[in-house]
């Protein structure tokens, strides 16, 4: 009775609502395998929310039983994509919401959004590092069992992943091994504590057919090195992006909360604090959390900018141009590739690009390739 009311006092998720872009998730003690860890329940902490036309609002849970597969609206001709959110965020969340909505909207797809909130609630970073390798291999083994019962080809199987999502895209991929999906999509996948792990810690091209990164917020929450086949940098891949500036009311940032509820924590885990404080040094550099203001920014826009190209394929055409910087003309601009929905999964190298500063964020509003655009 005892452990009951304390999982029911400490091991649950506590929603802060429209603390920065969307709410947060936090929970007063980490889900995982350490000595003061609440146990992980595969059953409840990781579920796949199926979502397509016919049920565009309301979730279809999928289990491992065929009677979930069967009773649902998934269709089997229609293409399949799998989005993994980030790290304090669950799958009813604003970046979750935006891109089911965007695909829903272009056309026909079972769209599954894997949910792992208790594995990767505020403020246990540490611990929802160490969970998203193993709850990159349950969602390979959904893939898997998806293409046994004939839903899927795991060629064609598209994976999206933001920030600690994508770090988990390619721990999925790994687990696949040979069997690989077609692509896997990071945007602004997760640094912090990835960044000497080397291909085998963390998202890289061997995990999928194509690997395509978007990269936002480079060096500080997101990756700043290529890690795929084919990476973008808009603007540059670093913060400042466009429109994030130290008075956005965005500004508070779910980094000032973390900030406030960590250290309110009575029982110091020394290590979640080290890393912590870690991560809090690379960011306000000398103590100085107007930084938080426009990172936290930075780090969303590279879903946002994903978002408005599932409806808009051809708005952001890139560059491979070595020399070109934002606010830097030194060679001639050429359309080599095209960054989100639409980039071709035969695409390779670094590309270059500028976005607006608020919506719509791509600067070619056609409906066909652009040959040149600056």
């Amino acid at each position: 009775m005892l452990s009951s009311l304390f999982a029911s006092m400490f091991c649950r998720l506590i929603v802060i609502p429209r603390v920065a872009e969307s709410s947060i998730h936090i929970s007063p003690l980490p889900t995982g395998t350490c000595g003061f860890c609440c146990s992980i329940d595969l059953n409840r902490d990781i579920q796949y929310h199926l979502y397509t036309r016919k049920n565009p609002t309301r979730p279809q849970l999928l289990t491992f039983e065929k009677s979930s597969l069967e009773k649902s609206y998934f269709e089997p001709l229609n293409p399949t994509v799998f989005y993994i959110h980030g790290y304090a965020e669950q799958a009813t969340g604003d970046s979750a919401r935006a891109i089911l909505n965007a695909y829903l909207k272009r056309g026909k797809y079972n769209v599954i959004l894997v949910e792992w909130g208790r594995l990767s609630a505020m403020p246990w970073y540490v611990t929802a590092v160490k969970n998203t390798r193993r709850v990159g291999s349950h969602v390979a083994e959904m893939a898997k069992w998806l293409e046994l019962n004939n839903a899927l080809k795991l060629p064609k199987l598209h994976v999206i992943g933001f920030s600690l999502g994508a770090e988990v895209a390619g721990f999925m991929g790994k687990a696949l091994g040979p069997r690989k999906v077609g692509r896997i999509t990071g945007l602004d996948a997760a640094y912090p504590l990835y960044m000497d792990k080397g291909a085998e810690g963390h998202l890289a091209p061997s995990d999928a057919t194509f690997v395509d990164v978007i990269h936002t917020d480079g060096g500080i929450f997101g990756f700043p090195s290529p890690i795929g086949h084919a990476d973008f940098y808009p603007n540059g891949g670093r913060p400042l992006q466009p429109g994030c500036t130290a008075t956005n009311f965005i500004a508070m940032g779910m980094y000032r909360i973390f900030r406030h509820y960590i250290h309110s924590i009575k029982i110091s885990w020394f290590w979640e604090i080290s890393a912590y404080n870690s991560v809090e040094k690379v960011v306000t550099g000398n103590n100085n959390w107007k930084n938080v203001k426009s990172v936290v920014c930075s780090h969303n826009r590279a879903w946002r900018y994903y978002v408005e190209s599932i409806n808009n394929p051809w708005g952001f055409p890139a560059t491979r141009c070595l020399r070109w910087r934002p606010n830097l003309r030194s060679c001639t601009w050429k359309k080599d590739a095209v960054m989100g929905f639409a980039t071709d999964p035969r695409t390779r190298g670094i590309f270059y690009l500028r976005t607006n500063s608020r919506t719509p964020f791509a600067r070619n509003l056609t409906d066909y390739p652009p040959k040149h655009f600056l």
